[in-house]
C-alpha cells in the first residue's frame, strides 16, 4: 500500500482509487513529465483523439454519452474548443493568412475590397477577434437546437456543449482547409459549405425519431444559428469600429 500524493488516499495498483494519480516519489522527473506529456496528447486511444476520430465517425454516440455521465472517456468540451481554437490562432499568425484575402482569391476578384470603408473595418475587426465572436456561435448554435427540439429532454446547457464540440470540429476542418488553401485556393471556399453541413451530421446522428423530421430540424437549427451568429456579431463589430472609430 502507498499514499497518493495528490489527495493522500491510501492505494494500491497503478492508480489512486480516489483521483487516478499515479504514484510518483513527490519530485519531477523528465522521463515522467515526457511520459505523461506523449500519453495525454499523442496516445491515439486518449480522450482527445477519441474525440477527434468519434465527431467525424459516430458524434450522436460520442455526444449522448459524454452528456449521459461518460466524461473520462471524452475531452471536455469547452476545452476541446479553446485547444482547437489556440492552434488555429497560431497557425494563421504563423501563416500571416488573411481569410478575406482568401475569400476574394478563391470567388476571382480583382480586387480586394476598400479596406477603408465602415463594412471592411467591421470585418477585419471580426476576423481578429473571432474567439472571442465564436463564443455567440455556440450559444445561438445551442439556443436554436434547444428551440426546435425543446420536447428532446435535453437541457439548454447540454446542447451548448454539443455546441462546442460541433464548433470545434469545425475550426479543426477549418485548419486542413487553410493549409490546402496554399495550394488549391477555391477550396477555401468549401469552409462555408460545411460550416452548414457539419451541424446538421451532427444533431441529425445525435437525436433519435423520424429521420425526415431530424433533418429537417437540423437544417433549420444550423442555418438560423450561424446566421445569427454572423449577424450578431458583423453588427457588433461594426458598432465597435463605428463608435471607436478604429
Amino acid at each position: 500500500m502507498q499514499n497518493c500524493k495528490n489527495c493522500n488516499t491510501e492505494f494500491d495498483g497503478n492508480y489512486c482509487s480516489n483521483c487516478g494519480q499515479r504514484p510518483n516519489n513527490g519530485r519531477i522527473i523528465l522521463k515522467e513529465s515526457v511520459r505523461d506529456v506523449l500519453e495525454h496528447y499523442f496516445d491515439f486511444d486518449a480522450p482527445l483523439f477519441r474525440t477527434i476520430k468519434g465527431m467525424v465517425t459516430n458524434p450522436g454516440i460520442i455526444t449522448r454519452e459524454y452528456i449521459f455521465g461518460k466524461r473520462k472517456s471524452y475531452s471536455h468540451p469547452f476545452r476541446y474548443f479553446i485547444l482547437v481554437l489556440a492552434v488555429y490562432i497560431i497557425l494563421i499568425q504563423l501563416l500571416n493568412f488573411n481569410s478575406i484575402e482568401a475569400f476574394s482569391e478563391a470567388i476571382g476578384a480583382l480586387e480586394l475590397p476598400n479596406p477603408n470603408t465602415d463594412s471592411s473595418r467591421a470585418s477585419n475587426f471580426l476576423r481578429e477577434h473571432i474567439n472571442t465572436f465564436l463564443l455567440i456561435y455556440a450559444f445561438t448554435l445551442a439556443f436554436f437546437a434547444k428551440l426546435f427540439n425543446r420536447k428532446s429532454g435535453f437541457y439548454l446547457v447540454e446542447y451548448l456543449s454539443l455546441s462546442f464540440f460541433i464548433i470545434a470540429e469545425y475550426i479543426l476542418f477549418s485548419i486542413f482547409i487553410i493549409l490546402l488553401t496554399f495550394v488549391l485556393p477555391k477550396i477555401f471556399l468549401l469552409n462555408y459549405l460545411i460550416v452548414i453541413i457539419y451541424p446538421i451530421y451532427v444533431l441529425v446522428r445525435f437525436h433519435e425519431g423520424n429521420l425526415f423530421m431530424r433533418l429537417l430540424k437540423a437544417t433549420f437549427v444550423s442555418v438560423f444559428g450561424w446566421l445569427t451568429y454572423a449577424t450578431t456579431s458583423f453588427t457588433i463589430s461594426f458598432l465597435i469600429v463605428k463608435v471607436f472609430s478604429l
